[in-house]
């Protein structure tokens, strides 16, 4: 049977919407895998980034510790005796007064 011009229009018309509609469906799913991709690398870069930051603060402390550690061992014996007995005396203080507050923070609950 032959077709004449609008029964050719009209399946050339669904032909062509069917291939638009396949190639649509198509395209929204490689846009939705493309952006799961893109949600995954964003969270990697990011904890990349956390990462980077802390090990950039654990060089920075070394390299603070291996100044300090260099300018104690460049010292004069009488000046790392004296820094010693230094820290001593400032440790000593320092827990005198965390003793202190500690008897200082006892006695307020006991007046209050």
């Amino acid at each position: 049977m032959k077709q004449n011009k609008k029964q050719i229009e009209a399946n050339l018309r669904n032909k062509l919407a069917s291939q638009y509609k396949e190639k649509t469906e198509q395209l929204k799913s490689e846009k939705a895998v493309l952006k799961r991709l893109l949600n995954e690398m964003e969270k990697r870069a990011i904890k990349a980034e956390t990462e980077c930051d802390e090990l950039k603060d654990k060089v920075a402390q070394y390299e603070d510790w291996n100044r300090r550690l260099q300018e104690f061992m460049d010292m004069s014996e009488e000046d790392r005796t004296a820094y010693i007995e230094n820290l001593k005396r400032t440790k000593e203080l320092d827990d005198a007064i965390s003793h202190f507050g500690f008897y200082t923070k006892m006695l307020g609950t006991l007046f209050m």
